[in-house]
């Protein structure tokens, strides 16, 4: 059985006009061709559609059945030829974006806050959490997108760099330190540090390796899996951190935390976009990349 569209397309002109000469004109098509497609389609499913016994086009029962589903598929094709325009130009869809945990906290939101005002129809999933593993959702195609704090899988995936960020060593507020210390000194100072996928850290441990201070020299005194709580076990007094200077500002302006200076050591790291490298991206991909690099 071959009911290719555009047969399905004159059926339905024919049987809507009642007329395969009006048909033929919406349709843009000769007369006999219209009737030709008609014939072809009767052929196919081996029954009459249209009784051609009298002046006016007159549907048998199983062209009746027929036209029913037709008018659908028809209805169905033409919606699906509209949503693909609006895909293509960006205009409508999904885009699955990750942002590590201080891109997806601080960043991001904004972003897509500006992002959705002009593009309202994008349906917009952010997935949080570590670089490690938005860096494997992307490489794996699970989504489209991420904003990270370090390069991960480099080779299967695409790093741009976007957005500065400084690395900050920070204290309890009502901690009595020096302004300034010492690397060495920097090894008795209890510290909170994040889960081993933290882009954050894996940029401090290479930054203290090169001034001669490796992590496992350090007073690690625990290990959380997010920015929120190490900010509050800075505020109460478990110990210090290194923790992203846009995730503690407010609190810096408020003396509930302290920045301390380490001699020799300023850590400063990019923000990348990532993709994966062997992938197409949607057009909404491209839009919402095209957006993030003019952004800000």
């Amino acid at each position: 059985m071959q009911l290719d569209l555009k047969k399905l397309q004159v059926f339905v002109a024919v049987m809507e006009q009642r007329s395969f000469s009006r048909a033929a004109e919406i349709c843009h098509l000769s007369q006999p061709t219209v009737s030709g497609h008609i014939k072809a389609l009767e052929e196919a499913l081996g029954i009459t559609l249209l009784d051609r016994h009298t002046r006016e086009v007159v549907p048998t029962r199983a062209g009746l059945l027929l036209y029913r589903y037709a008018k659908r598929i028809v209805r169905l094709v033409r919606d699906l030829e509209q949503e693909m325009t609006l895909f293509k130009s960006g205009g409508k869809g999904k885009l699955l974006l990750g942002g590590s945990t201080i891109p997806g906290q601080y960043i991001l939101p904004r972003v897509l806050g500006a992002f959705k005002k002009i593009h309202p129809d994008v349906e917009i999933t952010l997935k949080i959490a570590d670089t490690k593993e938005i860096s494997r959702l992307v490489c794996e195609g699970e989504l489209e997108l991420g904003v990270v704090g370090a390069k991960i899988f480099e080779g299967e995936l695409v790093f741009e760099p976007h957005f500065r960020d400084e690395i900050i060593l920070a204290v309890p507020g009502h901690w009595e330190l020096p302004a300034h210390i010492s690397p060495e000194s920097l090894r008795d100072i209890p510290l909170i540090v994040r889960e081993k996928g933290s882009g954050t850290w894996l940029t401090a441990k290479k930054a203290l390796r090169e001034i001669g201070v490796p992590a496992e020299k350090l007073h690690v005194v625990a290990e959380l899996g997010s920015t929120e709580a190490v900010k509050q076990a800075i505020k109460e007094g478990i110990g210090g951190a290194f923790i992203s200077r846009k995730a503690v500002e407010e609190e810096l302006s408020r003396d509930l935390i302290r920045e301390i200076g380490i001699e020799g050591l300023k850590i400063e790291r990019n923000f990348y976009l990532i993709t994966q490298e062997r992938r197409t991206l949607s057009p909404i991909a491209q839009i919402f990349i095209d957006f993030f690099k003019s952004y800000g």
